[in-house]
């Protein structure tokens, strides 16, 4: 099972790597642009995955390599999975993130995840989702430069007001 995730990993991975490539502004070629470090992390994780994957066949005994263990999926199964949910909680952050901006969409995200890995107190889930958030935004908006997506609404006003502090 875990083989043929990592396989159903690169393969996502690969087509991504074609859709950042074909769907980005072109850079010049003196400079790594917009679309050369999505590209560049989606191969060190292609590589890594293939790494993954020679382990786990290394790790696995002689008489288990097989493919038997794929007929026996369980979609019920699947979905009880932390993993399953934690894939989610990231695709659904992926599509928030334009309509409800970086900071909203990013404290919903933590705070879901936070409950997902069994963390129950309601205020250490907020505290802790609103300071990692505040972290991030603060490294990437104002120590790197780079614009995080500011939502749409009274959202962007907020964004706005946060990026003139």
């Amino acid at each position: 099972m875990e083989l043929l995730f990592n396989i159903v990993l690169i393969v996502f991975f690969a087509i991504s790597y074609v859709y950042v490539g074909a769907t980005m502004p072109k850079s010049s070629d003196l400079e790594l642009g917009a679309e050369q470090w999505p590209q560049l992390l989606i191969t060190a994780l292609i590589i890594l995955l293939f790494v993954n994957i020679y382990n786990i066949y290394k790790n696995t005994p002689a008489e288990k390599r097989h493919f038997k263990s794929i007929t026996g999926i369980s979609i019920p199964a699947i979905t009880k999975s932390k993993l399953f949910w934690g894939i989610v909680i990231i695709f659904a952050y992926a599509f928030a993130l334009e309509p409800f901006g970086f900071i909203l969409a990013t404290i919903v995200m933590f705070a879901f995840y936070a409950v997902l890995t069994g963390q129950k107190k309601p205020s250490v889930v907020a505290l802790n989702a609103l300071l990692i958030t505040i972290g991030i935004y603060f490294v990437f908006q104002r120590g790197l430069g780079i614009m995080l997506p500011r939502g749409l609404g009274f959202l962007r006003d907020i964004a706005l007001f946060l990026e003139s502090l």
